[in-house]
């Protein structure tokens, strides 16, 4: 996704992470190993990450690398549809900033058993 789109995109969920987490970009930038410019070209979707520095940041978020790099509108309105196909909950109602932190920690919490189960093999 090297994109125009994909840039934009990338640097909206940046800049939703970073407000989501009470971070800096200058803190991400040490955590990431880059300078703070490279950080505000990402957020401002006029480069794209290397995957090493994408792999990077989505553990820096806690989160997957596509919850990075995809276009949240676009799956806002099945999350609540499947959270209730797979788990019997309905998030219909929860205000979108409050669904999307339990939707982020039960994908952080089911990737942790699969990385768990994956080292036992």
């Amino acid at each position: 996704m090297t994109s125009s789109k994909g840039r934009m995109i990338m640097g909206q969920n940046i800049k939703r992470l970073l407000k989501q987490q009470h971070m800096t970009a200058v803190k991400l930038a040490e955590m990431v190993g880059v300078s703070t410019a490279t950080v505000s070209d990402w957020s401002n979707g006029k480069t794209y990450p290397r995957i090493d520095k994408l792999e990077l940041m989505a553990n820096c978020f806690g989160v997957s690398k596509a919850e990075l790099v995809e276009n949240r509108n676009e799956q806002k309105e099945a999350e609540p549809t499947l959270m209730a196909a797979h788990w019997g909950v309905d998030l219909s109602s929860v205000p979108d900033e409050d669904r999307q932190r339990i939707i982020d920690r039960a994908k952080s919490y089911v990737e942790g058993l699969v990385a768990d189960y994956e080292d036992r093999l």
